[in-house]
């Protein structure tokens, strides 16, 4: 909604767009990729597909395949199971992983050691059977996965997809020759029947951000992950893609990226799941639209142990990490315990910090209205110029360099500022000022809500940033308030003007449904009541970035309801 006011030079308007194309959200792993959990693959269903075979025992039509018999000398596998169940040993360089190779004739297998066990292996494949796999894969439909934690694009279930290069694929990896070779290399139990497929491209900007694939599925739980790589031939490191490996901290907290697997064409990627194996799909930067990462992925499966079905101590686990990522609530009152309405004084002092549009009854009337119709509203405009000037000016030379950069990986990743007045005075007083009564009361004000409490932090977000919505973090109800600082586009440069393909926009989402987005602004004001079951995260800042946003978000929370006279709550 906008408010046209002949006595504002400033737009008021509804935040964001309001959108019906779900997204979905991501509250844990088991949703991460659609929550794939293992089609069986024997049985009834298997029997009700089965061609007549052919004189080598193959269904007829379809094409035969085997991996390269060169990792089935029984030599290949003792050393690389031998690599894959040591221990990790510190390296030399720091931001060298340990890695082993173990070449054959016609091929060679890596095995990365830490930061969790990752095995490689070049050459697995005919490379014309793979041709002819993504021929086929090329011809079937593809729909977009876009959240909070991923963007790429993916098939449907290939479990019982009749293509004769797909099934055969398919065939080959559950059968008795793939299944028992994983079990002998990794040393894991699998169960045979069960296994995931899919096949993914991810385009330019595409990504998956941190998170563990610990998933289990009744008594079976995912136990190796792997991805066959089917990428244009000439593939570097510098077209991106890669899969990022995490280390994490003593609370088993994803840190950094550590090691990289780069995709390259006929290869596959595998590695055991658990609470600790935190990776990443790096954000693909091709420079060409047509190029893109292709891969089939999935899981094989095994019988659930303690082990992996035992939570993570959460002694120091849910409260530390929800305390760690969120700010801490200060409390601010009035002689009544709660904020009050405004008074006649307070507009003097909105009008030193704020446009003095805004700086009025009538006006605070007219946002109210629109906040209500709504539940959200944007204030254009907002600062006084040479007030918002300054601020953005102390944010330059310098004032990031100390900023802490907020995680854990598989929560979020952006800088909070450590502000203070040697640093940016003017941005400080800002700061104050909107932790005051009187801005708390001018909110009330536009929100016919009462406060007594309130969060606050200035951020910056740039490529690689984000915020993911977590179920081990939940961010207290109330009304969220961000003041974007970001520097106002001039002549010269107007792509910092931001464009929502970057990413960083905040979204909304309630269920499956997206709410509202409200894409980053020079200078403006947002306002949105985020209630129960109303959740929002940053979305992921991507390469295409010609700006950085930054700004200072804070969350209002509402007064508790007060009691009655009688000594009742209020129903």
């Amino acid at each position: 909604m906008s408010l046209d006011m002949d006595d504002a030079r400033s737009r008021i308007s509804s935040s964001g767009s309001n959108s019906n194309d779900s997204k979905g959200k991501h509250l844990d792993v088991a949703e991460s990729k659609e929550k794939r959990t293992g089609t069986q693959l024997d049985g009834d269903s298997a029997r009700k597909t089965a061609k007549t075979r052919d004189e080598d025992g193959l269904p007829q039509g379809n094409v035969a395949v085997r991996m390269n018999q060169d990792y089935l000398d029984p030599k290949f596998v003792d050393s690389f199971y031998k690599a894959f169940t040591c221990k990790a040993v510190a390296s030399e360089k720091d931001d060298q992983p340990e890695t082993v190779s173990i070449p054959t004739e016609n091929g060679e297998g890596i095995v990365v050691v830490s930061p969790f066990h990752t095995g490689r292996l070049y050459n697995i494949l005919p490379k014309d059977f793979l041709h002819g796999l993504r021929e086929e894969l090329g011809a079937l439909n593809w729909h977009e996965r876009l959240n909070d934690l991923y963007w790429f694009y993916q098939t449907d279930d290939l479990a019982l997809n009749g293509n004769t290069h797909i099934k055969a694929l398919r065939d080959y990896l559950a059968g008795e020759e793939f299944v028992s070779f994983m079990e002998r290399i990794t040393g894991v139990g699998l169960t045979r029947g069960y296994l995931d497929l899919a096949a993914q491209r991810y385009k330019k900007g595409n990504h998956l951000l941190c998170h563990d694939d610990d998933v289990q599925r009744g008594k079976l739980t995912r136990k190796i992950a792997y991805i066959i790589y089917l990428v244009d031939e000439d593939w570097t490191t510098a077209d991106g893609g890669s899969l990022g490996l995490f280390e994490s901290d003593s609370d088993m907290y994803p840190t950094r990226v550590v090691a990289r697997i780069v995709p390259r064409f006929n290869s596959i990627g595998f590695f055991l799941t658990g609470h600790a194996s935190y990776h990443t799909v790096e954000e693909v930067t091709v420079s060409s639209q047509d190029r893109e990462r292709w891969s089939v992925t999935g899981w094989f499966y095994g019988p659930a142990t303690p082990e992996s079905t035992e939570p993570k101590d959460t002694d120091s686990g849910v409260l530390s990490l929800q305390d760690s990522v969120l700010p801490r609530m200060l409390e601010f009152a009035d002689s009544d315990g709660t904020v009050s309405e405004l008074h006649n004084e307070d507009y003097a002092e909105l009008k030193k910090w704020i446009n003095a549009d805004y700086a009025g009854a009538k006006v605070v009337d007219r946002i109210q209205e629109a906040f209500l119709n709504e539940s959200s509203v944007e204030l254009r405009d907002f600062l006084r110029p040479d007030i918002f000037g300054r601020c953005v000016a102390e944010m330059n030379h310098g004032f990031w360099s100390d900023a802490a950069l907020l995680g854990p990986a598989h929560v979020s990743k952006y800088l909070r500022a450590n502000v203070n007045s040697g640093n940016a005075a003017t941005l400080c007083e800002l700061l104050a000022f909107l932790r005051s009564p009187v801005f708390a009361r001018f909110l009330s004000g536009m929100t016919s809500l009462r406060f007594s409490s309130m969060s606050q932090e200035v951020r910056q977000f740039k490529h690689g940033h984000y915020t993911l919505v977590h179920d081990q973090v939940v961010e207290p109800f109330g009304v969220d308030v961000t003041l974007s600082l970001m520097p106002r586009p001039e002549e010269k440069a107007p792509d910092v003007q931001w464009d929502e393909s970057w990413g960083g926009s905040t979204h909304y989402i309630a269920d499956k449904d997206e709410l509202l987005r409200i894409s980053p602004e020079s200078n403006s004001l947002s306002l949105v009541l985020r209630d129960e079951g109303t959740l929002r995260f940053v979305k992921y800042v991507n390469h295409m970035a010609k700006a950085v946003r930054q700004d200072i978000a804070m969350v209002f929370v509402e007064s508790p309801e007060e009691e009655c006279e009688d000594g009742d709550a209020k129903d």
